[in-house]
Parts: C-alpha cells; structure tokens; sequence
C-alpha cells in the first residue's frame, strides 16, 4: 500500500503536489485567517466587535448628534424589562439627531443563536453591537470609571454633555427625560 501512494505522489508534477499540499493546510486551519470574519458573524445582522477596542470610539464621537449607548444581554432580567423603553424611544425620535446603539454582553457562544432569535423575535429596530470581549475588568471603567459591572447601564452623550445611568431605567420616561435634556 505504501509503495502504491509513493508512486503516485512521484508521477505528480511539483506544482500538483504544491496544490495538494497547500489545500491540505488550509483544510486543516481551525480558525479563519486574521482580519475574517467567522461563517456565523459574517450572516448576522449586527456587528460582532471582539475587542473592546474595535467598540470604544463609539463612546467619544464627537459630532451634533446624541448617543444613547445601553450595555445589556438576553439573560439578565432588568436589561429585557428595559429594552422596550429604548424601542419605544426609537420610534419617537425618529427624524432627531439620537443614535440608539444596544450594546449585547451576550456569550460569545450565544451571540449567533440566542441574541439573534432575542432580536428577531423582539423585532429590535435599534442598532444592535455585540461585544464578544469577555475581559470586564480591562475595560468597564474606560465606558465610565462609576461602573461597577453590573449590568444594564446606559451611556447618552451628545454636544450639550455626558450622563451614566448606572442601573436599569425605572420608567420610559426617566430615559426620554434624559435624552431630552442632552439635546
């Protein structure tokens, strides 16, 4: 048997057996070259950042328009009690110059099955980023130094100032008030 193959890989011209060789390699890659996205990221929706780095210019635009950034996940209770509020805020903005961006926490294994399903059965309309660095403690004061972790929180910011809400809204229109007195 070991005689047949050496035969064979003999007969083949060196650029044949380059060919070979080369496809072999790349079959046997386990993840996709740098700067790829994966087959799951590349057919979702949202953008998924996997440093935080790629995410944190988002947070210091500098434009005429106010941002109203919320850190959330499928999993956590008061973060979907929420959502609604910035659904709601949404629509009545629309035509302002407000960017809703909800930013996912999700698991990175998550993040193509339960967020994805959470945000088309929900019929989320808000811009939707999901973070996939799980390295909280690198990054969480850089969003402000008052967070703690916890999660929801919400970052607005626009021309006329910068507000942390550090825990969930307790109504729509505590997050309305808020935008509004940053426009």
């Amino acid at each position: 048997m070991l005689n047949k193959l050496f035969k064979m890989f003999k007969s083949l011209s060196s650029a044949s057996l380059a060919t070979l060789l080369f496809l072999g390699a790349a079959a046997c890659q386990s993840e996709p070259p740098a700067g790829k996205k994966t087959a799951d990221s590349s057919a979702l929706p949202y953008p998924v950042m996997e440093e935080f780095a790629d995410l944190e210019p988002i947070l210091h635009y500098q434009t005429d328009t106010t941002y109203v950034i919320n850190f959330w996940a499928t999993w956590c209770k008061p973060c979907v009690e929420e959502l609604p509020y910035f659904e709601q805020l949404h629509s009545e903005i629309a035509g302002k110059k407000v960017k809703i961006i909800l930013v996912s926490l999700d698991f990175k294994k998550d993040i193509p099955t339960k967020l994805l399903q959470f945000v088309r059965d929900n019929h989320i309309q808000s811009d939707v980023i999901a973070l996939a660095d799980g390295r909280y403690n690198d990054w969480i004061e850089k969003v402000d130094p008052e967070w703690g972790g916890a999660i929801p929180i919400t970052l607005v910011y626009g021309p006329k100032g910068r507000v942390f809400q550090p825990e969930q809204f307790a109504s729509y229109e505590e997050l309305k008030t808020m935008v509004l007195g940053l426009l």
